[in-house]
């Protein structure tokens, strides 16, 4: 089976780069486009204590460091994805809700994500973004483990 559109979130744990790499990777044996997005889902814990303008600086902040980091991502991996059509950008919201939004309007036929991200808090309390996302994904999803197999 091959795939044309292949969405790739990464929230740059070691689980989410190394399913970039198997995204990057299936995009280039496949001829796919690839689309990879970044979801800032900050929510400050005391929102009364920090001022409205200050709140606004550390948003712009986020999404730039967010940005810097998604650049470098793809551009240390520059030779592998060497013709691969690329899409990457950075959103703001709920990681599962904006993979999942991202993958119906851009039509995707795969979804790439980690199988444990950067919050492990959030899903010992509400269940992981990637079983989220598998559970109302509107295409096939690529879960994608990383570190030794433990049985």
């Amino acid at each position: 089976m091959a795939f044309n559109r292949i969405l790739c979130a990464v929230d740059f744990s070691e689980t989410s780069l190394e399913a970039f790499r198997r995204a990057a990777e299936m995009a280039r044996r496949f001829a796919s486009s690839l689309y990879v997005l970044h979801v800032i889902e900050a929510r400050p814990v005391a929102p009364d204590l920090i001022r409205g303008d200050a709140m606004g600086e550390m948003a712009v902040v986020l999404e730039e460091k967010a940005t810097a980091a998604l650049e470098s991502l793809v551009a240390s991996s520059a030779s592998d994805l060497e013709g691969v059509p690329l899409t990457v950008e950075v959103t703001a919201g709920r990681a599962f809700g904006e993979i999942l939004n991202h993958a119906r309007d851009w039509a995707a036929d795969l979804i790439v994500l980690g199988a444990k991200g950067a919050t492990a808090l959030e899903q010992i309390v509400i269940g992981g973004t990637a079983e989220l996302v598998m559970k109302d994904a509107p295409c096939s999803t690529l879960i994608v483990r990383f570190g030794p197999l433990t049985g």
